[in-house]
């Protein structure tokens, strides 16, 4: 099928794009350039920022998008938690970023799928602990993490409003250390609040990391879901095989 005027400006404007970070020569210029209206011009460079490739103008010069892919190593990232900082941030650090997290700590109804997880009734009161974090002041994911009862109740270091940095982690200082973790990792698009929240180009995907985390006697002691735009993060994980 043969490509439209509009696709054939795209793929022109695709295939000349500079440096992160350059910017795009003006509507009139490309105009000029490709001999194509005004309208067509502003279709294919919508279609350039839906596909996440150019930055929106919003009365600005257009961009190169710059994209940097933080890596988070799910098999070692609990483990780098310390005095200074919680595992997430601490990985962060060792990769040259500068980490903050605004949380807010709730006390809520168990939903559905967070009871199903940490297998207790629905609608139990339990904690959330919310985050937005943050790496070189740009939203990087929405970290939400729920707990049972049984872990957080008569536990003042749980209802602490700062994020503390504890040695081997919260779970572990407050006698609840995790042994094993059950992940999962799913992707769609965001909705309108995620998208805003996480300030993503049009036509990212939303990432979608979940990990549920047991103790010694293979009970649930938290329930964790990261959600992330798709072009700033790269998860990884080392398998172990026994021959």
């Amino acid at each position: 099928m043969p490509e439209t005027l509009q696709e054939r400006v795209a793929r022109l404007i695709r295939d000349s794009l500079g440096e992160p970070g350059s910017a795009l020569p003006s509507e009139a210029e490309l105009v000029d350039r490709y001999g194509a209206s005004r309208n067509t011009v502003r279709a294919a460079l919508a279609a350039l920022e839906a596909e996440g490739l150019i930055t929106s103008s919003q009365g600005r010069t257009r961009q190169v998008r710059k994209i940097r892919r933080w890596e988070w190593k799910m098999a070692e990232w609990e483990k780098a938690h310390n005095n200074d900082g919680d595992a997430w941030a601490n990985t962060i650090k060792a990769q040259g970023g500068i980490p903050k997290n605004d949380l807010q700590i709730l006390s809520i109804q168990a939903p559905a799928d967070v009871a199903e997880a940490l297998k207790i009734p629905a609608g139990t009161a339990i904690q959330a602990r919310n985050r937005l974090r943050w790496v070189n002041d740009e939203p990087h994911q929405l970290s939400d993490s729920y707990f049972p009862p049984f872990v957080t109740d008569g536990n003042e270091l749980f209802w602490n409003p700062s994020d503390l940095g504890v040695q081997g982690g919260l779970l572990a200082a407050t006698g609840h250390k995790q042994t094993r973790w059950h992940d999962t990792l799913t992707a769609r698009m965001p909705s309108a609040d995620e998208s805003q929240r996480l300030m993503m180009a049009p036509g990212t995907p939303l990432l979608i990391h979940t990990r549920v985390g047991y103790d010694a006697e293979g009970r649930p002691v938290r329930y964790m879901v990261s959600r992330m735009a798709a072009d700033r993060v790269e998860v990884s994980y080392d398998l172990n095989t026994d021959d």
